[in-house]
Order: C-alpha cells, then sequence, then structure tokens
C-alpha cells in the first residue's frame, strides 16, 4: 500500500511538472492559447517523457531505500538469533559436561574412593542450575524473536 501511494504520488507530481513545463513554454513563446506548432510538439513531448522519467526513476531510489531499510533489519534479527543459538548450544554444552562430571562423583562414590564429593557435587549442581536458568532465558529471547 505504501509503495503504491508513493507510485501515485509521483505520477501525480510529474504531470504537475509537465503540465507546469507547458504553461511555462507557452508563456515564453508569448502565446495568449497554447497554440501547439510542429515545433512545440517535440518540446512538450520531451518534457512529458523526462517529467515521467524523473519519477521514476525517484520512485526506484525510494524502493530500494526502502528494501535496503528492510535488510538491515533481517541482518540484525539474525545476527541476534545466531548469537542467541550460540549461547543455547554453549550451555548445553555445559550442563552436558555438568551431568557427566555428576555422573563421575557417583561412581567414585560407589566405588569407595577417598575424597569429598558431596561439595563438589553440590558445587556442580548449582553450576548448572545456574547454566538452566540462562538457558531458559535464552529459549525466551527465541521466542520474543519469533514473535516480532
Amino acid at each position: 500500500m505504501k509503495k503504491i501511494l508513493i507510485l501515485i504520488l509521483l505520477l501525480i507530481s510529474a504531470g504537475m511538472l509537465w503540465y507546469f513545463s507547458l504553461i511555462f513554454l507557452s508563456n515564453k513563446l508569448n502565446i495568449g492559447n497554447i497554440n501547439i506548432s510542429p515545433d512545440n510538439i517535440i518540446a512538450i513531448a520531451s518534457s512529458l517523457f523526462l517529467a515521467l522519467t524523473l519519477s521514476a526513476i525517484s520512485y526506484a531510489i525510494i524502493l530500494l531505500s526502502m528494501q535496503v531499510k528492510s535488510n538491515q533489519l533481517e541482518f540484525e534479527k539474525n545476527v541476534n538469533s545466531n548469537n542467541i543459538h550460540l549461547e543455547i548450544i554453549s550451555l548445553s554444552s555445559l550442563i552436558n559436561e555438568c551431568d557427566t562430571t555428576l555422573h563421575r562423583y557417583d561412581r567414585w562414590e560407589e566405588a569407595g574412593i577417598k575424597g569429598d564429593y558431596m561439595n563438589a557435587k553440590t558445587s556442580v549442581r548449582e553450576k548448572m542450575n545456574a547454566y538452566r536458568e540462562k538457558l531458559e532465558k535464552s529459549y525466551e529471547n527465541i521466542q520474543a524473536l519469533n514473535l516480532e
């Protein structure tokens, strides 16, 4: 709708430009009424085509600038989405590493290997919970990007 409105405004301005060039030519040649002589036909036609060409070029420039803005917004969305996906991948890796560490501590405890595994497990679980909270926030950010 916006593009059509721009095109209509440009065509109206081209028509007005052509009409005023007609008036300018008739006043310049001191003709009371607009008499179209063979010499004036070429000037009138060329002014019409110049006005239409100017409006077509203006329309193309406006459309290109709108497309550039749209592409910039899409690029920014893609960059944000990629950053969030990378964060999700890294957090998932950290959570998997925590699970592996906890499993290893459980095996060592069952095997009777001496060590302070209860404190270590608590520390690893706290880190894992923090990673999961960040992961949930990242998923919420992804949902917010999808809604835009």
